[in-house]
């Protein structure tokens, strides 16, 4: 699970001055992935040792800023939540997961094999990425979004909010589009 979180962390790749708020649930994953890409290495000289030892601990950078939602669970029920700032100068309103949960929401919904119980699942990891790459294509190029507004009763979708393109895709132009698969 560790190298999973650091190989997802890791394709995020942020410039320093670009680095967004990381949140996370209380998975203690996340914190060691999210040090060992962005964190720098503290060496610290032991007080008062003749042979010069010195102490090594990963330190978090000056500008990453994490925080967590902890959902604090009493026989399976939720009795309280907790916001965590853990790395930088976080305001507990801006810890929130909605959105990924939207999202986790939406795929279960849209896609059969993420469901939590379901009569299809994949058979294989290939066959997993390649539907889940082509939800994703769909669900950027073909799928308008009430967030994405484009005056009067139409939506964009989100390539259409970032400038990717100009239009909302049809089924066929996007699976007779030229594309390099990058999720891997």
């Amino acid at each position: 699970m560790l190298k999973d979180t650091e190989r997802m962390i890791r394709k995020l790749s942020y410039k320093p001055e670009n680095m967004p708020l990381f949140v996370s649930d209380g998975l203690r994953h996340y914190k060691t992935a999210l040090l060992k890409e962005y964190g720098m290495l503290k060496r610290d000289k032991y007080p008062h040792d003749r042979r010069f030892r010195y102490s090594t601990a990963m330190v978090p950078a000056n500008n990453l800023r994490y925080g967590q939602f902890v959902k604090v669970l009493k026989e399976g029920e939720i009795v309280r939540t907790e916001k965590r700032s853990v790395f930088g100068n976080v305001d507990k309103k801006d810890i929130t997961t909605s959105i990924v949960e939207r999202l986790n929401l939406t795929l279960r919904q849209e896609l059969n094999r993420f469901s939590r119980k379901t009569i299809g699942p994949s058979k294989s990891a290939k066959h997993l990425t390649a539907h889940f790459s082509f939800f994703v294509r769909y669900y950027n190029f073909c799928r308008p979004h009430r967030s994405h507004p484009l005056g009067g009763i139409r939506y964009g979708t989100p390539a259409m909010a970032i400038g990717a393109t100009g239009e909302v895709w049809s089924i066929r132009k996007l699976l007779f589009f030229p594309y390099r698969n990058y999720i891997n």
